[in-house]
């Protein structure tokens, strides 16, 4: 039997010499009674002799290494040298502990807990949290937490050695684990100290914030590419950067139903519509995502922006009308009257006792402005009727098919587009084509004695692979046959 008084700290495990696990030799509670040492040693002489207090052969690690040079001779190469021999040896062992139990596959299962957190944390703190980050990466489902993830660890730093500086080395190594890691809400202490904003969110932790559900707030984030579509992460463990998050975030929070949107414009549903379809609103998020789409932010700056300049107006002035009845009478869209009022082209003006969108009010004369000119030529529709071709569609078919020319235009009167046929246009079709109320005119004889001509002659009218364009024939095979 051996006894050192360095064995006597209770982190040393074995006795280098002889590769033996240390054994206490006795347990009395009585202090007087446990230090008479020779009385307690001739209690235990007949289990020292017989060698029933032998322990099987222990390999020595690189632990019990160092802690025997600390020990006895204060040697110690390590970043562990500038802590206390108790406190990193305790460390060492919960350390390892809790490595071996999440990485089985980054140690071997035959190696010892004090060997394996010994030979990560005398690398110093870069090894430290690259190891934790680790273990930390293991821990899955509704359960993830630091409490789950550095057990025994955890809890000697945050209770057993709560108020021990000699620790805070330790602490501070695993709390910034902790805080890149799990989403932590601001003002909740984790390891003596708490953050100001949080550094994460989780899913969870957003939707805490939010006041929704986690599958909605899910849902959210994934639409607005604060989430992968494709991350299966538990919403516990799926986390992101706050600072990127926190506009999306206050947004969310203020996400309501068409309804309270309605309420906030101070519009009626048919208004509201034709807001929506001239993109002066448009809803955050698909309906098939939540029922909350609408950003009441979007609202506020919309009202915002149209009253800025805004003059009180008189009820019985017949010049000003409402801003949406107004630009329905000048034909002119929403969107480009919204537009023109936000850029001061147009007065705006708030009746008394109204709010929101019911109040805007603007000049019919300044709205009629905006109406602009139509198209100086010709639709399509009246060079149909002049030439005879007005009946069964004939002449769009034919512009349809690209047997003839016609330009799209837009007419501020209707608020529409339409086919125009300018001059050139109306050239390039008499240069090829003639019809029997021309022919009729230019004959002037009536049409049915011209089609019974062109009958005679053999002439057909233009009907390529038996399309059915109307009484329009080829110039060149009706001159011919006329003459």
């Amino acid at each position: 039997m051996v006894m050192r008084g360095d064995w006597q700290l209770r982190y040393v495990e074995v006795c280098l010499r002889h590769g033996q696990a240390l054994v206490p030799l006795w347990n009395i509670a009585s202090p007087l009674t446990r230090y008479d040492f020779a009385t307690c040693l001739r209690s235990i002489t007949d289990d020292v002799v017989t060698g029933r207090l032998d322990q099987p052969h222990q390999p020595i690690t690189s632990y019990d290494l160092w802690l025997d040079d600390r020990l006895s001779s204060g040697t110690d190469l390590t970043w562990l040298s500038k802590h206390p021999i108790d406190t990193a040896a305790r460390f060492c062992q919960l350390l390892g502990a809790e490595i071996i139990q999440f990485i089985p596959g980054g140690s071997d299962s035959k190696r010892s807990a004090r060997e394996v957190g010994f030979d990560c944390a005398r690398q110093g703190p870069d090894a430290l949290t690259e190891t934790l980050l680790d273990v930390a990466g293991k821990v899955d489902g509704p359960q993830f937490s630091p409490q789950k993830a550095f057990g025994r660890l955890y809890r000697w730093l945050a209770q057993d050695m709560a108020n021990d500086i000699r620790c805070a080395p330790y602490r501070d190594v695993l709390r910034e684990v902790i805080f890149k890691t799990w989403a932590i809400p601001a003002g909740e202490t984790v390891l003596g100290t708490s953050l100001s904003t949080p550094r994460l969110y989780s899913v969870v932790t957003a939707a805490k914030e939010i006041g929704r559900s986690a599958q909605i707030t899910r849902q959210i984030l994934e639409h607005v590419g604060i989430v992968d579509f494709g991350d299966d992460r538990h919403n516990a463990r799926l986390t992101f950067d706050a600072k990127l998050a926190r506009p999306a975030i206050a947004q969310a929070k203020r996400l309501v139903m068409a309804t309270a949107m309605r309420k906030r414009l101070g519009v009626s549903s048919s208004q509201f519509e034709i807001l929506i379809r001239q993109n002066v609103i448009q809803p955050v998020v698909p309906q098939a995502v939540s029922k909350l789409q609408w950003d009441t932010a979007d609202a506020d700056a919309l009202l915002d922006e149209l009253t800025k300049d805004a003059i009180t107006v008189e009820a019985d002035d017949a010049n000003w009308l409402p801003l949406g009845v107004a630009a329905g009478r000048a034909r002119v869209d929403i969107k480009q009257a919204i537009d023109a009022a936000q850029k001061g082209l147009v007065q705006v003006g708030r009746l008394p006792g109204l709010v929101g969108y019911t109040s805007l009010y603007v000049r019919w004369s300044d709205m009629n402005k905006l109406r602009g000119e139509k198209p100086d030529v010709k639709t399509l529709g009246v060079f149909a009727r002049e030439v005879g071709l007005n009946e069964s569609g004939a002449m769009p078919a034919l512009f349809n098919a690209g047997h003839i020319s016609a330009t799209e235009l837009f007419n501020p009167a209707t608020r529409r587009n339409g086919l125009y046929v300018t001059d050139a246009d109306i050239a390039a079709f008499h240069a090829k084509f003639t019809t029997l109320k021309l022919l009729s005119m230019r004959e002037k004889t009536d049409g049915r004695v011209v089609a019974r001509r062109l009958r005679d002659a053999g002439v057909t009218r233009f009907a390529p692979e038996g399309q059915d364009f109307g009484p329009v024939y080829l110039l060149d095979d009706v001159l011919g046959a006329l003459r």
